[in-house]
């Protein structure tokens, strides 16, 4: 991962913001097996986001998705709606598919188990709690 900056904290050091408020902050560690570019998911504090940063060519958006919303609801990835009924997993898939001819830029915003979902073109997914 990344060495985190100065307005990140590390995902296991919740904030007040916790999605899921029941006193206790949430381990926000990607299930070893769902993900494997990743394993963390970090709060920005300046934009009250969290942040989930995988590798395009290891794994696709859609896992990565609900990996991140998994993790922060303590949910196990099986138990939460499908993500389809969110939104067209081949297309999102396709979209951010990483090849020597296809460098794509922009990014795409949808709900999904009453989260605000931002993936970009740049391995990034933003799950906003408001």
């Amino acid at each position: 991962m990344d060495q985190q900056d100065s307005n990140t904290t590390k995902a296991n050091v919740f904030p007040q913001q916790a999605v899921v408020d029941d006193g206790d902050y949430p381990d926000l560690r990607i299930e070893n097996d769902l993900l494997d570019s990743a394993d963390e998911i970090t709060y920005h504090e300046d934009e009250r986001v969290y942040r989930l940063k995988y590798d395009q060519s290891v794994d696709t958006p859609s896992v990565a998705v609900v990996a991140a919303v998994a993790a922060m609801t303590r949910t196990d990835p099986m138990a939460l709606d499908p993500l389809y009924s969110a939104i067209d997993l081949s297309a999102l898939d396709d979209l951010f598919a990483t090849s020597p001819t296809n460098r794509r830029r922009g990014q795409i915003v949808f709900r999904y188990s009453g989260f605000e979902i931002m993936a970009s073109t740049h391995g990034v997914i933003e799950v906003n709690p408001r």
